[in-house]
């Protein structure tokens, strides 16, 4: 099985691209509704395709604010030097663990460039996201948090340029 990977800029979003977005979202389960409007928090989009199955997701979005504050993170005065986060990735069970989350994050590093960029992630029970970041510059910033979601602790993940 081929997988296709297409990273796709705001500006060439469409609807289908939108429904992807929220139906991959929406089965992720960690992220809360409405959907629909998700991607437009995106400035670059990654759509992974087997065959012509949607195998994954990923994104370099606005930041999560909160995630800096007190009641999270705890560093807030870390937030003004960060704009974007990489964030919003899935990829479904029977595709997982064939390593195409790292080469979204790679990809999607690459074509956003220089700057600062944070992601936020289970801290153990999303092992291999932790490994991603570390692998590509993420460091762990700040004490971890209980989601509000899903009851999963979180960490912020910081990568300086």
């Amino acid at each position: 099985m081929k997988a296709t990977y297409q990273i796709v800029e705001k500006k060439d979003f469409d609807e289908n691209h939108r429904k992807i977005f929220a139906i991959m979202l929406e089965e992720q389960g960690k992220v809360e509704g409405p959907f629909d409007n998700k991607i437009d928090r995106c400035n670059l989009i990654c759509v992974v395709n087997i065959e012509t199955d949607v195998a994954a997701i990923g994104a370099v979005k606005q930041k999560t604010q909160s995630d800096f504050s007190h009641q999270k993170a705890g560093i807030p005065e870390l937030s003004s030097d960060f704009e974007w986060e990489l964030g919003y990735f899935y990829t479904r069970q029977e595709y997982a663990g064939q390593g195409i989350a790292s080469r979204v994050a790679e990809m999607l590093l690459r074509e956003h460039g220089e700057g600062n960029l944070m992601a936020s992630t289970e801290v153990t029970a999303n092992p291999a996201m932790v490994t991603i970041l570390q692998k590509n510059g993420f460091r762990l910033f700040g004490k971890p948090w209980k989601s509000g979601i899903h009851g999963k602790h979180l960490g912020l993940f910081l990568k300086f340029e």
